[in-house]
């Protein structure tokens, strides 16, 4: 399962930066900057803080990603989001690995409302606050080919990005998918509809409770609390990855609706 997901993520990574075409009219609700060169579609947050510092709401971006998110929750973060892609890559690299305290998920809420909403309403989308301007994936795609091209750059703004993003490599290298937990803001919008999504694992009446799916999880989900989804507790972190239906001993996890 995670060969095939790895091998679906990377198409995903070059349909989005195939550099053919450009939609940037549309879109697609996974973490891909679209002031890439070579990038297809929109980046949601970037939409979402151009028309707050409007005072106006992208009705057809929240509207596509709430759509996404009550059709699959996550599953964009675990199956098509190019970064997510790095960050499984990033993760197989011999390195010092370590936990995080549960609390911390609660803090890429704090970076959609602050960073991505209220900078851009408030202040602007100029502010070195503004998410897009500290977004490492921004940075890889976006700043860094730019510097290139153009063959000029503030080099001092540059360089604090690299240092954000050198230390967000640092942290994906311990910690799986440390990004997605801790920071994403788009992750956050999709997280809010994992429990109500049509496509998310479910726990059968054969689940014995071994907790085989706990130890296997990336978002560190626990199936053992008690309730109708089957990662109950931390429901709202589940990717979809089903990495937990493959080591199931029991096969005692299926997908709603299916």
């Amino acid at each position: 399962m995670e060969t095939l997901r790895l091998k679906v993520q990377l198409a995903f990574a070059i349909l989005f930066n195939i550099g053919l075409f450009q939609w940037h009219t549309v879109c697609f609700p996974v973490l891909n900057c679209h002031s890439c060169p070579i990038s297809v579609f929109s980046c949601p947050l970037g939409v979402i803080g151009q028309f707050t510092q409007l005072g106006l709401v992208p009705l057809t971006v929240v509207g596509g990603i709430a759509l996404a998110g009550v059709i699959g929750g996550r599953i964009l973060c675990g199956w098509a989001c190019p970064f997510g892609f790095a960050q499984e890559l990033l993760y197989k690299i011999p390195y010092f690995k370590f936990r995080i305290p549960s609390w911390t998920r609660f803090v890429k809420y704090g970076v959609l409302g602050g960073l991505v909403i209220a900078v851009p309403f408030f202040l602007s989308t100029q502010s070195p606050l503004y998410f897009c301007r500290l977004c490492p994936v921004a940075t890889i795609e976006s700043a860094i080919p730019w510097a290139v091209i153009k063959g000029s750059t503030d080099v001092a703004w540059l360089s604090v990005r690299l240092v954000i993003l050198f230390a967000v490599i640092i942290l994906v290298m311990g910690h799986r998918r440390f990004f997605c937990k801790v920071i994403c803001p788009l992750g956050a919008c999709l997280s809010l509809c994992n429990r109500v999504a049509a496509v998310f694992p479910e726990r059968t009446e054969d689940c014995t409770e071994c907790t085989v799916c706990a130890k296997v999880c990336p978002m560190e989900t626990d199936p053992r609390a008690k309730g109708a989804a089957v990662f109950d507790n931390h429901a709202e972190e589940c990717i979809s990855c089903l990495e937990c239906r493959k080591k199931c001993p029991t096969e005692s996890i299926r997908l709603w609706g299916g």
